[in-house]
């Protein structure tokens, strides 16, 4: 295959991918503790020697970066400052999320917004919905009036390439990662906004179409010098 056609395909597929992820960014900018996807892209030798073998392995990594913490007053609302995670029951197994705006079930169960079951250190906490207010401190302690309920579980990952989006707006734990011990802080009655900036994103998207628009002349110049070869 020809040099010049192989490295102008990869480049529109590259940045295809980048209008994508950032398009993802700008949807979910909205979304309480939605943290954005970066878009990664190296070259890589391939199978040989030839400039043809050589490839551009691309992925996507998780900005942990902290979002701003924004006063809603509900006590069920909860935000974290600082690295960590929530713990919730999935369909699958274990999911972490950032999103910490949660609820009760008729029987007193704390969930998340989409009814998934929120994790506790130790055994489940079960909450009196005709008890006291609910106060959490910045360990994560529920109590209502002088009893404590529990502590909600939080954890850390160790870097970004440790995790991976789920379908359900949280992450799960990448083969072989590890959780550990979070030291953030658990701010009752707050939401943290997701950590998008949406001006960013946009000159973000204008560059890589303005790339892909590129290439993709790039391709049709190469194709048609071909055509005249051939005829």
């Amino acid at each position: 295959m020809n040099v010049g056609l192989y490295h102008t395909v990869a480049a529109m597929r590259t940045n295809q991918q980048r209008v994508e992820i950032i398009t993802s960014n700008i949807a979910n900018s909205e979304s309480a503790g939605f943290k954005r996807m970066l878009h990664v892209a190296h070259g890589s030798s391939g199978w040989g020697r030839e400039p043809s073998h050589e490839q551009i392995v691309t992925g996507t990594r998780v900005d942990l970066s902290q979002g701003v913490l924004e006063r809603t007053g509900e006590s069920l609302d909860l935000a974290l400052d600082g690295p960590g995670f929530f713990v919730l029951d999935g369909p699958t197994g274990e999911t972490l999320t950032r999103n910490g705006s949660f609820q009760l079930t008729d029987r007193g169960v704390l969930v998340s917004g989409d009814g998934r079951v929120v994790q506790w250190q130790g055994q489940r906490g079960v909450i009196d919905l005709d008890g006291p207010d609910v106060k959490v401190d910045n360990r994560g302690a529920v109590r209502q009036g002088d009893l404590l309920i529990g502590r909600v579980r939080v954890v850390d990952v160790e870097g970004a390439d440790s995790i991976e989006p789920d379908d359900a707006g949280g992450y799960r734990v990448r083969e072989g990662a590890a959780l550990v011990q979070s030291d953030a802080v658990v701010t009752q009655g707050f939401a943290e906004r997701a950590n998008v900036e949406t001006i960013d994103e946009l000159v973000e998207m204008i560059a890589a179409q303005r790339a892909f628009e590129s290439a993709s002349q790039a391709f049709k110049t190469i194709d048609q010098s071909y055509r005249r070869l051939n005829q």
